[in-house]
């Protein structure tokens, strides 16, 4: 579903998009989440101010608000909320098996573009912090600015393919400063779940399956 949008609508999702590449970058820099998401009292003060800042306060009240969006229409069909989750579901195994057909490959040859976090046993609290910073903060903001926002204004513009793959180049492109230039397998596998986030927008018509693909592989 294309939801069309005024010109003055879509300058200000530009300017929050902006704005959310910037701001990411620089509390990425501060929470070192390059090393992972790991336990402990920095960290959890790191994600509460990042879901506070970015979540709740440029993405969600920007676009509700500042924007003027119905972000219910943007997220969910309520007659098609079952299959919804069912297909995000079905789309984190989908670019899972994509991202180890990418990554794997370039390890093999060498190349390892993940941090090692070592072997040791990680906590529950761990796992909740990490299923959190999955779904409320990486996947709530990015479905809601580059599905939401710019695959639907592209979209309008030039078609659904050529919109899907063009906001999947710039979601790739976005992750400057939060991934380094020289992991550039991170950028590859950037544009390449970006596209299969797409197409679960494109398949579904709202956020929400992508949403569930993009958090619980993240």
């Amino acid at each position: 579903m294309v939801v069309e949008l005024s010109k003055k609508q879509i300058e200000k999702g530009i300017i929050i998009l902006v704005a959310f590449v910037l701001l990411r970058a620089i509390m990425a820099e501060i929470g070192g989440v390059s090393q992972g998401v790991q336990f402990g009292l920095h960290s959890v003060l790191f994600l509460i101010t990042t879901f506070l800042v970015l979540s709740v306060g440029l993405v969600y009240l920007g676009f509700a608000k500042w924007i003027g969006v119905d972000m219910k229409k943007w997220w969910y069909d309520g007659k098609r909320i079952l299959g919804d989750v069912g297909w995000g579901v079905l789309g984190s195994i989908i670019v899972f098996i994509l991202a180890l057909s990418i990554i794997a490959p370039i390890t093999m040859l060498g190349f390892a573009p993940m941090s090692s976090q070592g072997t040791r046993q990680h906590l529950p609290v761990e796992y909740l912090m990490t299923v959190f910073f999955g779904l409320a903060i990486a996947s709530f903001q990015e479905e809601t600015i580059f599905r939401g926002f710019l695959q639907n204004v592209l979209t309008e513009r030039f078609g659904k393919w050529q919109g899907n793959i063009l906001q999947a180049a710039t979601f790739s492109i976005a992750h400057i400063g939060y991934y380094t230039l020289n992991a550039w397998p991170l950028f590859l596998l950037a544009f390449i779940l970006g596209i299969a986030f797409g197409w679960l927008k494109m398949s579904r018509g709202t956020l929400l399956a992508p949403w569930i693909a993009h958090g619980l592989f993240g």
